[in-house]
């Protein structure tokens, strides 16, 4: 009877994990969805955008938006990451805080409203760039909160309503900025749409929460308390982190010009595309990790190994098609822009480095090492990253003219993510690799050096277009050949997604006459 009673505990957790890993590649396939679309007017618009802005204009636009997120990462307050760890466990905990952290967020926007105005004032900066900040700043809380909302969302697992929302609010913001551009209205509009969209999803977020969580305004001061200790190690790792893209450009405008800051930011847009899998590492990765760290540390660390195989997989085919390709793409935003084009190439492999890096720290955090992480990010985004651009910009701006300055931000940037790349994979140790995907990452180094080659040899007599879509051809007949990729896990995968989260019927089980 105790083996059957074992046996009967043991199908109903490997019943649970299925539930958990087929609702997550549901999630996932959903989010994923809706961020290919906004992605794509994303992509679509800024070109168009660049054809109205000069890189000057284009320059400050991105400044400000930088400039602004600087302050208001004071409003993140760890709760992101808080949400996916604690919500994921016990839903109902999210009433006891957010209307309480609202409140907090709207204090601090006040201080920093005011913060921004002095600064700028000490700056000199003109009338129409304070306004330009102040709108972004605005948007930048509502940004925060969202993000805390998707959270909660992702943490309960209901996601459609979420993305249906992604998708509406990228469409306002796109049709604005695009409203704005052609119409030639004062820099200050171009913030104006950001804000729009942005406070749209906050009242649908909050209706779906309300729906699915039973989401309830309520102030409770001592477990606002509680969990701002708790989640101060991911508050201090989310400020590192939020500083990538952020401070650089804050530093590039000062040390540089607005025009080196239109060229790199014309290339960050296109370069940018390949985030689209991060917000679903976030909203999926981390709540399907947190469940697997309450049974053990070595199902997280397979979790982990396969969400790596997985993120490469895709990242690195996009990281070829952006060097390859870097003066077709950059050739969309305008003549104004073709110094970005040795921009866009140094800039295409930090994001490979970064999902790398994400998926080490989500590791380190199920498994209680997170101040390791936050050790890390601030060592990385606070002080290697600003020192390698205050050493590099300068320098390279007044060796190299125009673009040079530029491209000391971006090589900044490669080298502290390469550094904390390092970092963080000896940290994890053996946990972090296995031989299936020491061998996936060779096979695929072995596809994208014959791919070069080609680029170099054979296929450069070809126009851009040909050429490209010839090497997409090649990689992915070479990483199907080679068997870096896997065709029949792929279709398990969307199998497993068809099915809604509703496994296979299980065949019923054999009568036993019981023993005497």
């Amino acid at each position: 009877m105790n083996t059957h009673s074992e046996s009967t505990q043991q199908n109903a957790q490997e019943h649970e994990r299925s539930q958990e890993a087929m609702g997550a590649v549901r999630n996932g396939l959903q989010l994923g969805g809706s961020l290919l679309v906004t992605y794509a007017i994303a992509f679509g618009i800024r070109p168009l955008l660049t054809h109205y802005l000069s890189p000057e204009d284009f320059g400050r636009f991105n400044w400000a938006d930088s400039f602004s997120a600087i302050f208001f990462i004071a409003t993140n307050l760890g709760l992101e990451m808080y949400i996916r760890k604690e919500v994921s466990r016990r839903p109902e905990h999210a009433s006891d805080f957010f209307g309480t952290s609202l409140l907090v967020r709207l204090g601090l926007t006040v201080v920093l409203m005011g913060a921004l105005t002095l600064v700028m004032s000490y700056r000199g900066d003109s009338p129409e760039m304070r306004a330009l900040v102040l709108v972004f700043g605005l948007a930048q809380l509502l940004i925060m909160l969202n993000a805390s909302m998707a959270a909660l969302l992702h943490a309960k697992g209901k996601v459609a309503g979420l993305s249906i929302s992604n998708v509406v609010t990228k469409v306002v913001w796109g049709g604005g900025l695009l409203a704005v551009g052609v119409l030639r209205l004062p820099l200050p509009w171009l913030a104006v749409p950001v804000v729009a969209s942005e406070a749209i999803k906050f009242v649908v977020s909050w209706q779906l929460a309300r729906q699915h969580i039973g989401l309830v305004f309520r102030v409770d001061l001592g477990a606002m308390w509680k969990v701002l200790k708790a989640g101060l190690p991911y508050f201090l790792t989310a400020a590192a982190l939020a500083t990538n893209g952020r401070l650089d450009i804050m530093i590039l405008g000062m040390l540089g010009s607005h025009e080196e800051v239109g060229w790199y930011s014309a290339a960050w847009s296109i370069s940018n595309i390949t985030f689209a899998l991060n917000p679903v590492m976030g909203w999926v990765l981390l709540p399907l990790m947190s469940r697997a760290a309450a049974r053990s540390e070595e199902e997280v660390s397979v979790i982990a190994r396969r969400a790596l195989e997985g993120t490469l997989a895709v990242t690195v085919p996009m990281m070829m098609l952006i060097v390859m390709g870097a003066p077709l793409w950059i050739g969309l935003l305008g003549r104004d822009y073709s110094l970005a084009v040795n921009l866009l190439r140094l800039q295409s492999p930090l994001f490979v480095l970064a999902f790398v890096t994400m998926t080490c720290g989500s590791w380190l955090t199920m498994t209680n090492r997170e101040w390791w992480v936050t050790g890390t990010s601030i060592f990385g985004s606070l002080l290697l990253n600003p020192l390698l651009n205050l050493l590099l910009v300068p320098r390279m701006y007044a060796a190299y003219g125009d673009g040079g300055g530029a491209a000391g931000t971006a090589l900044s940037m490669l080298l502290m993510e390469v550094a904390i790349t390092i970092i963080m994979l000896s940290r994890m140790g053996s946990a972090a690799v296995d031989r299936r995907l020491l061998v996936m990452i060779a096979k695929t180094a072995v596809v994208c050096v014959g791919v070069v080659a080609m680029d170099r040899t054979v296929l450069a007599p070809l126009e851009d277009w040909p050429r490209i879509a010839v090497e997409a051809m090649l990689y992915v007949m070479g990483v199907l050949t080679l068997g870096a990729v896997r065709p029949g896990e792929v279709l398990a995968v969307v199998k497993l997604a068809r099915r809604r989260g509703n496994p296979e019927p299980e065949p019923a089980p054999i009568a036993v006459a019981p023993t005497p």
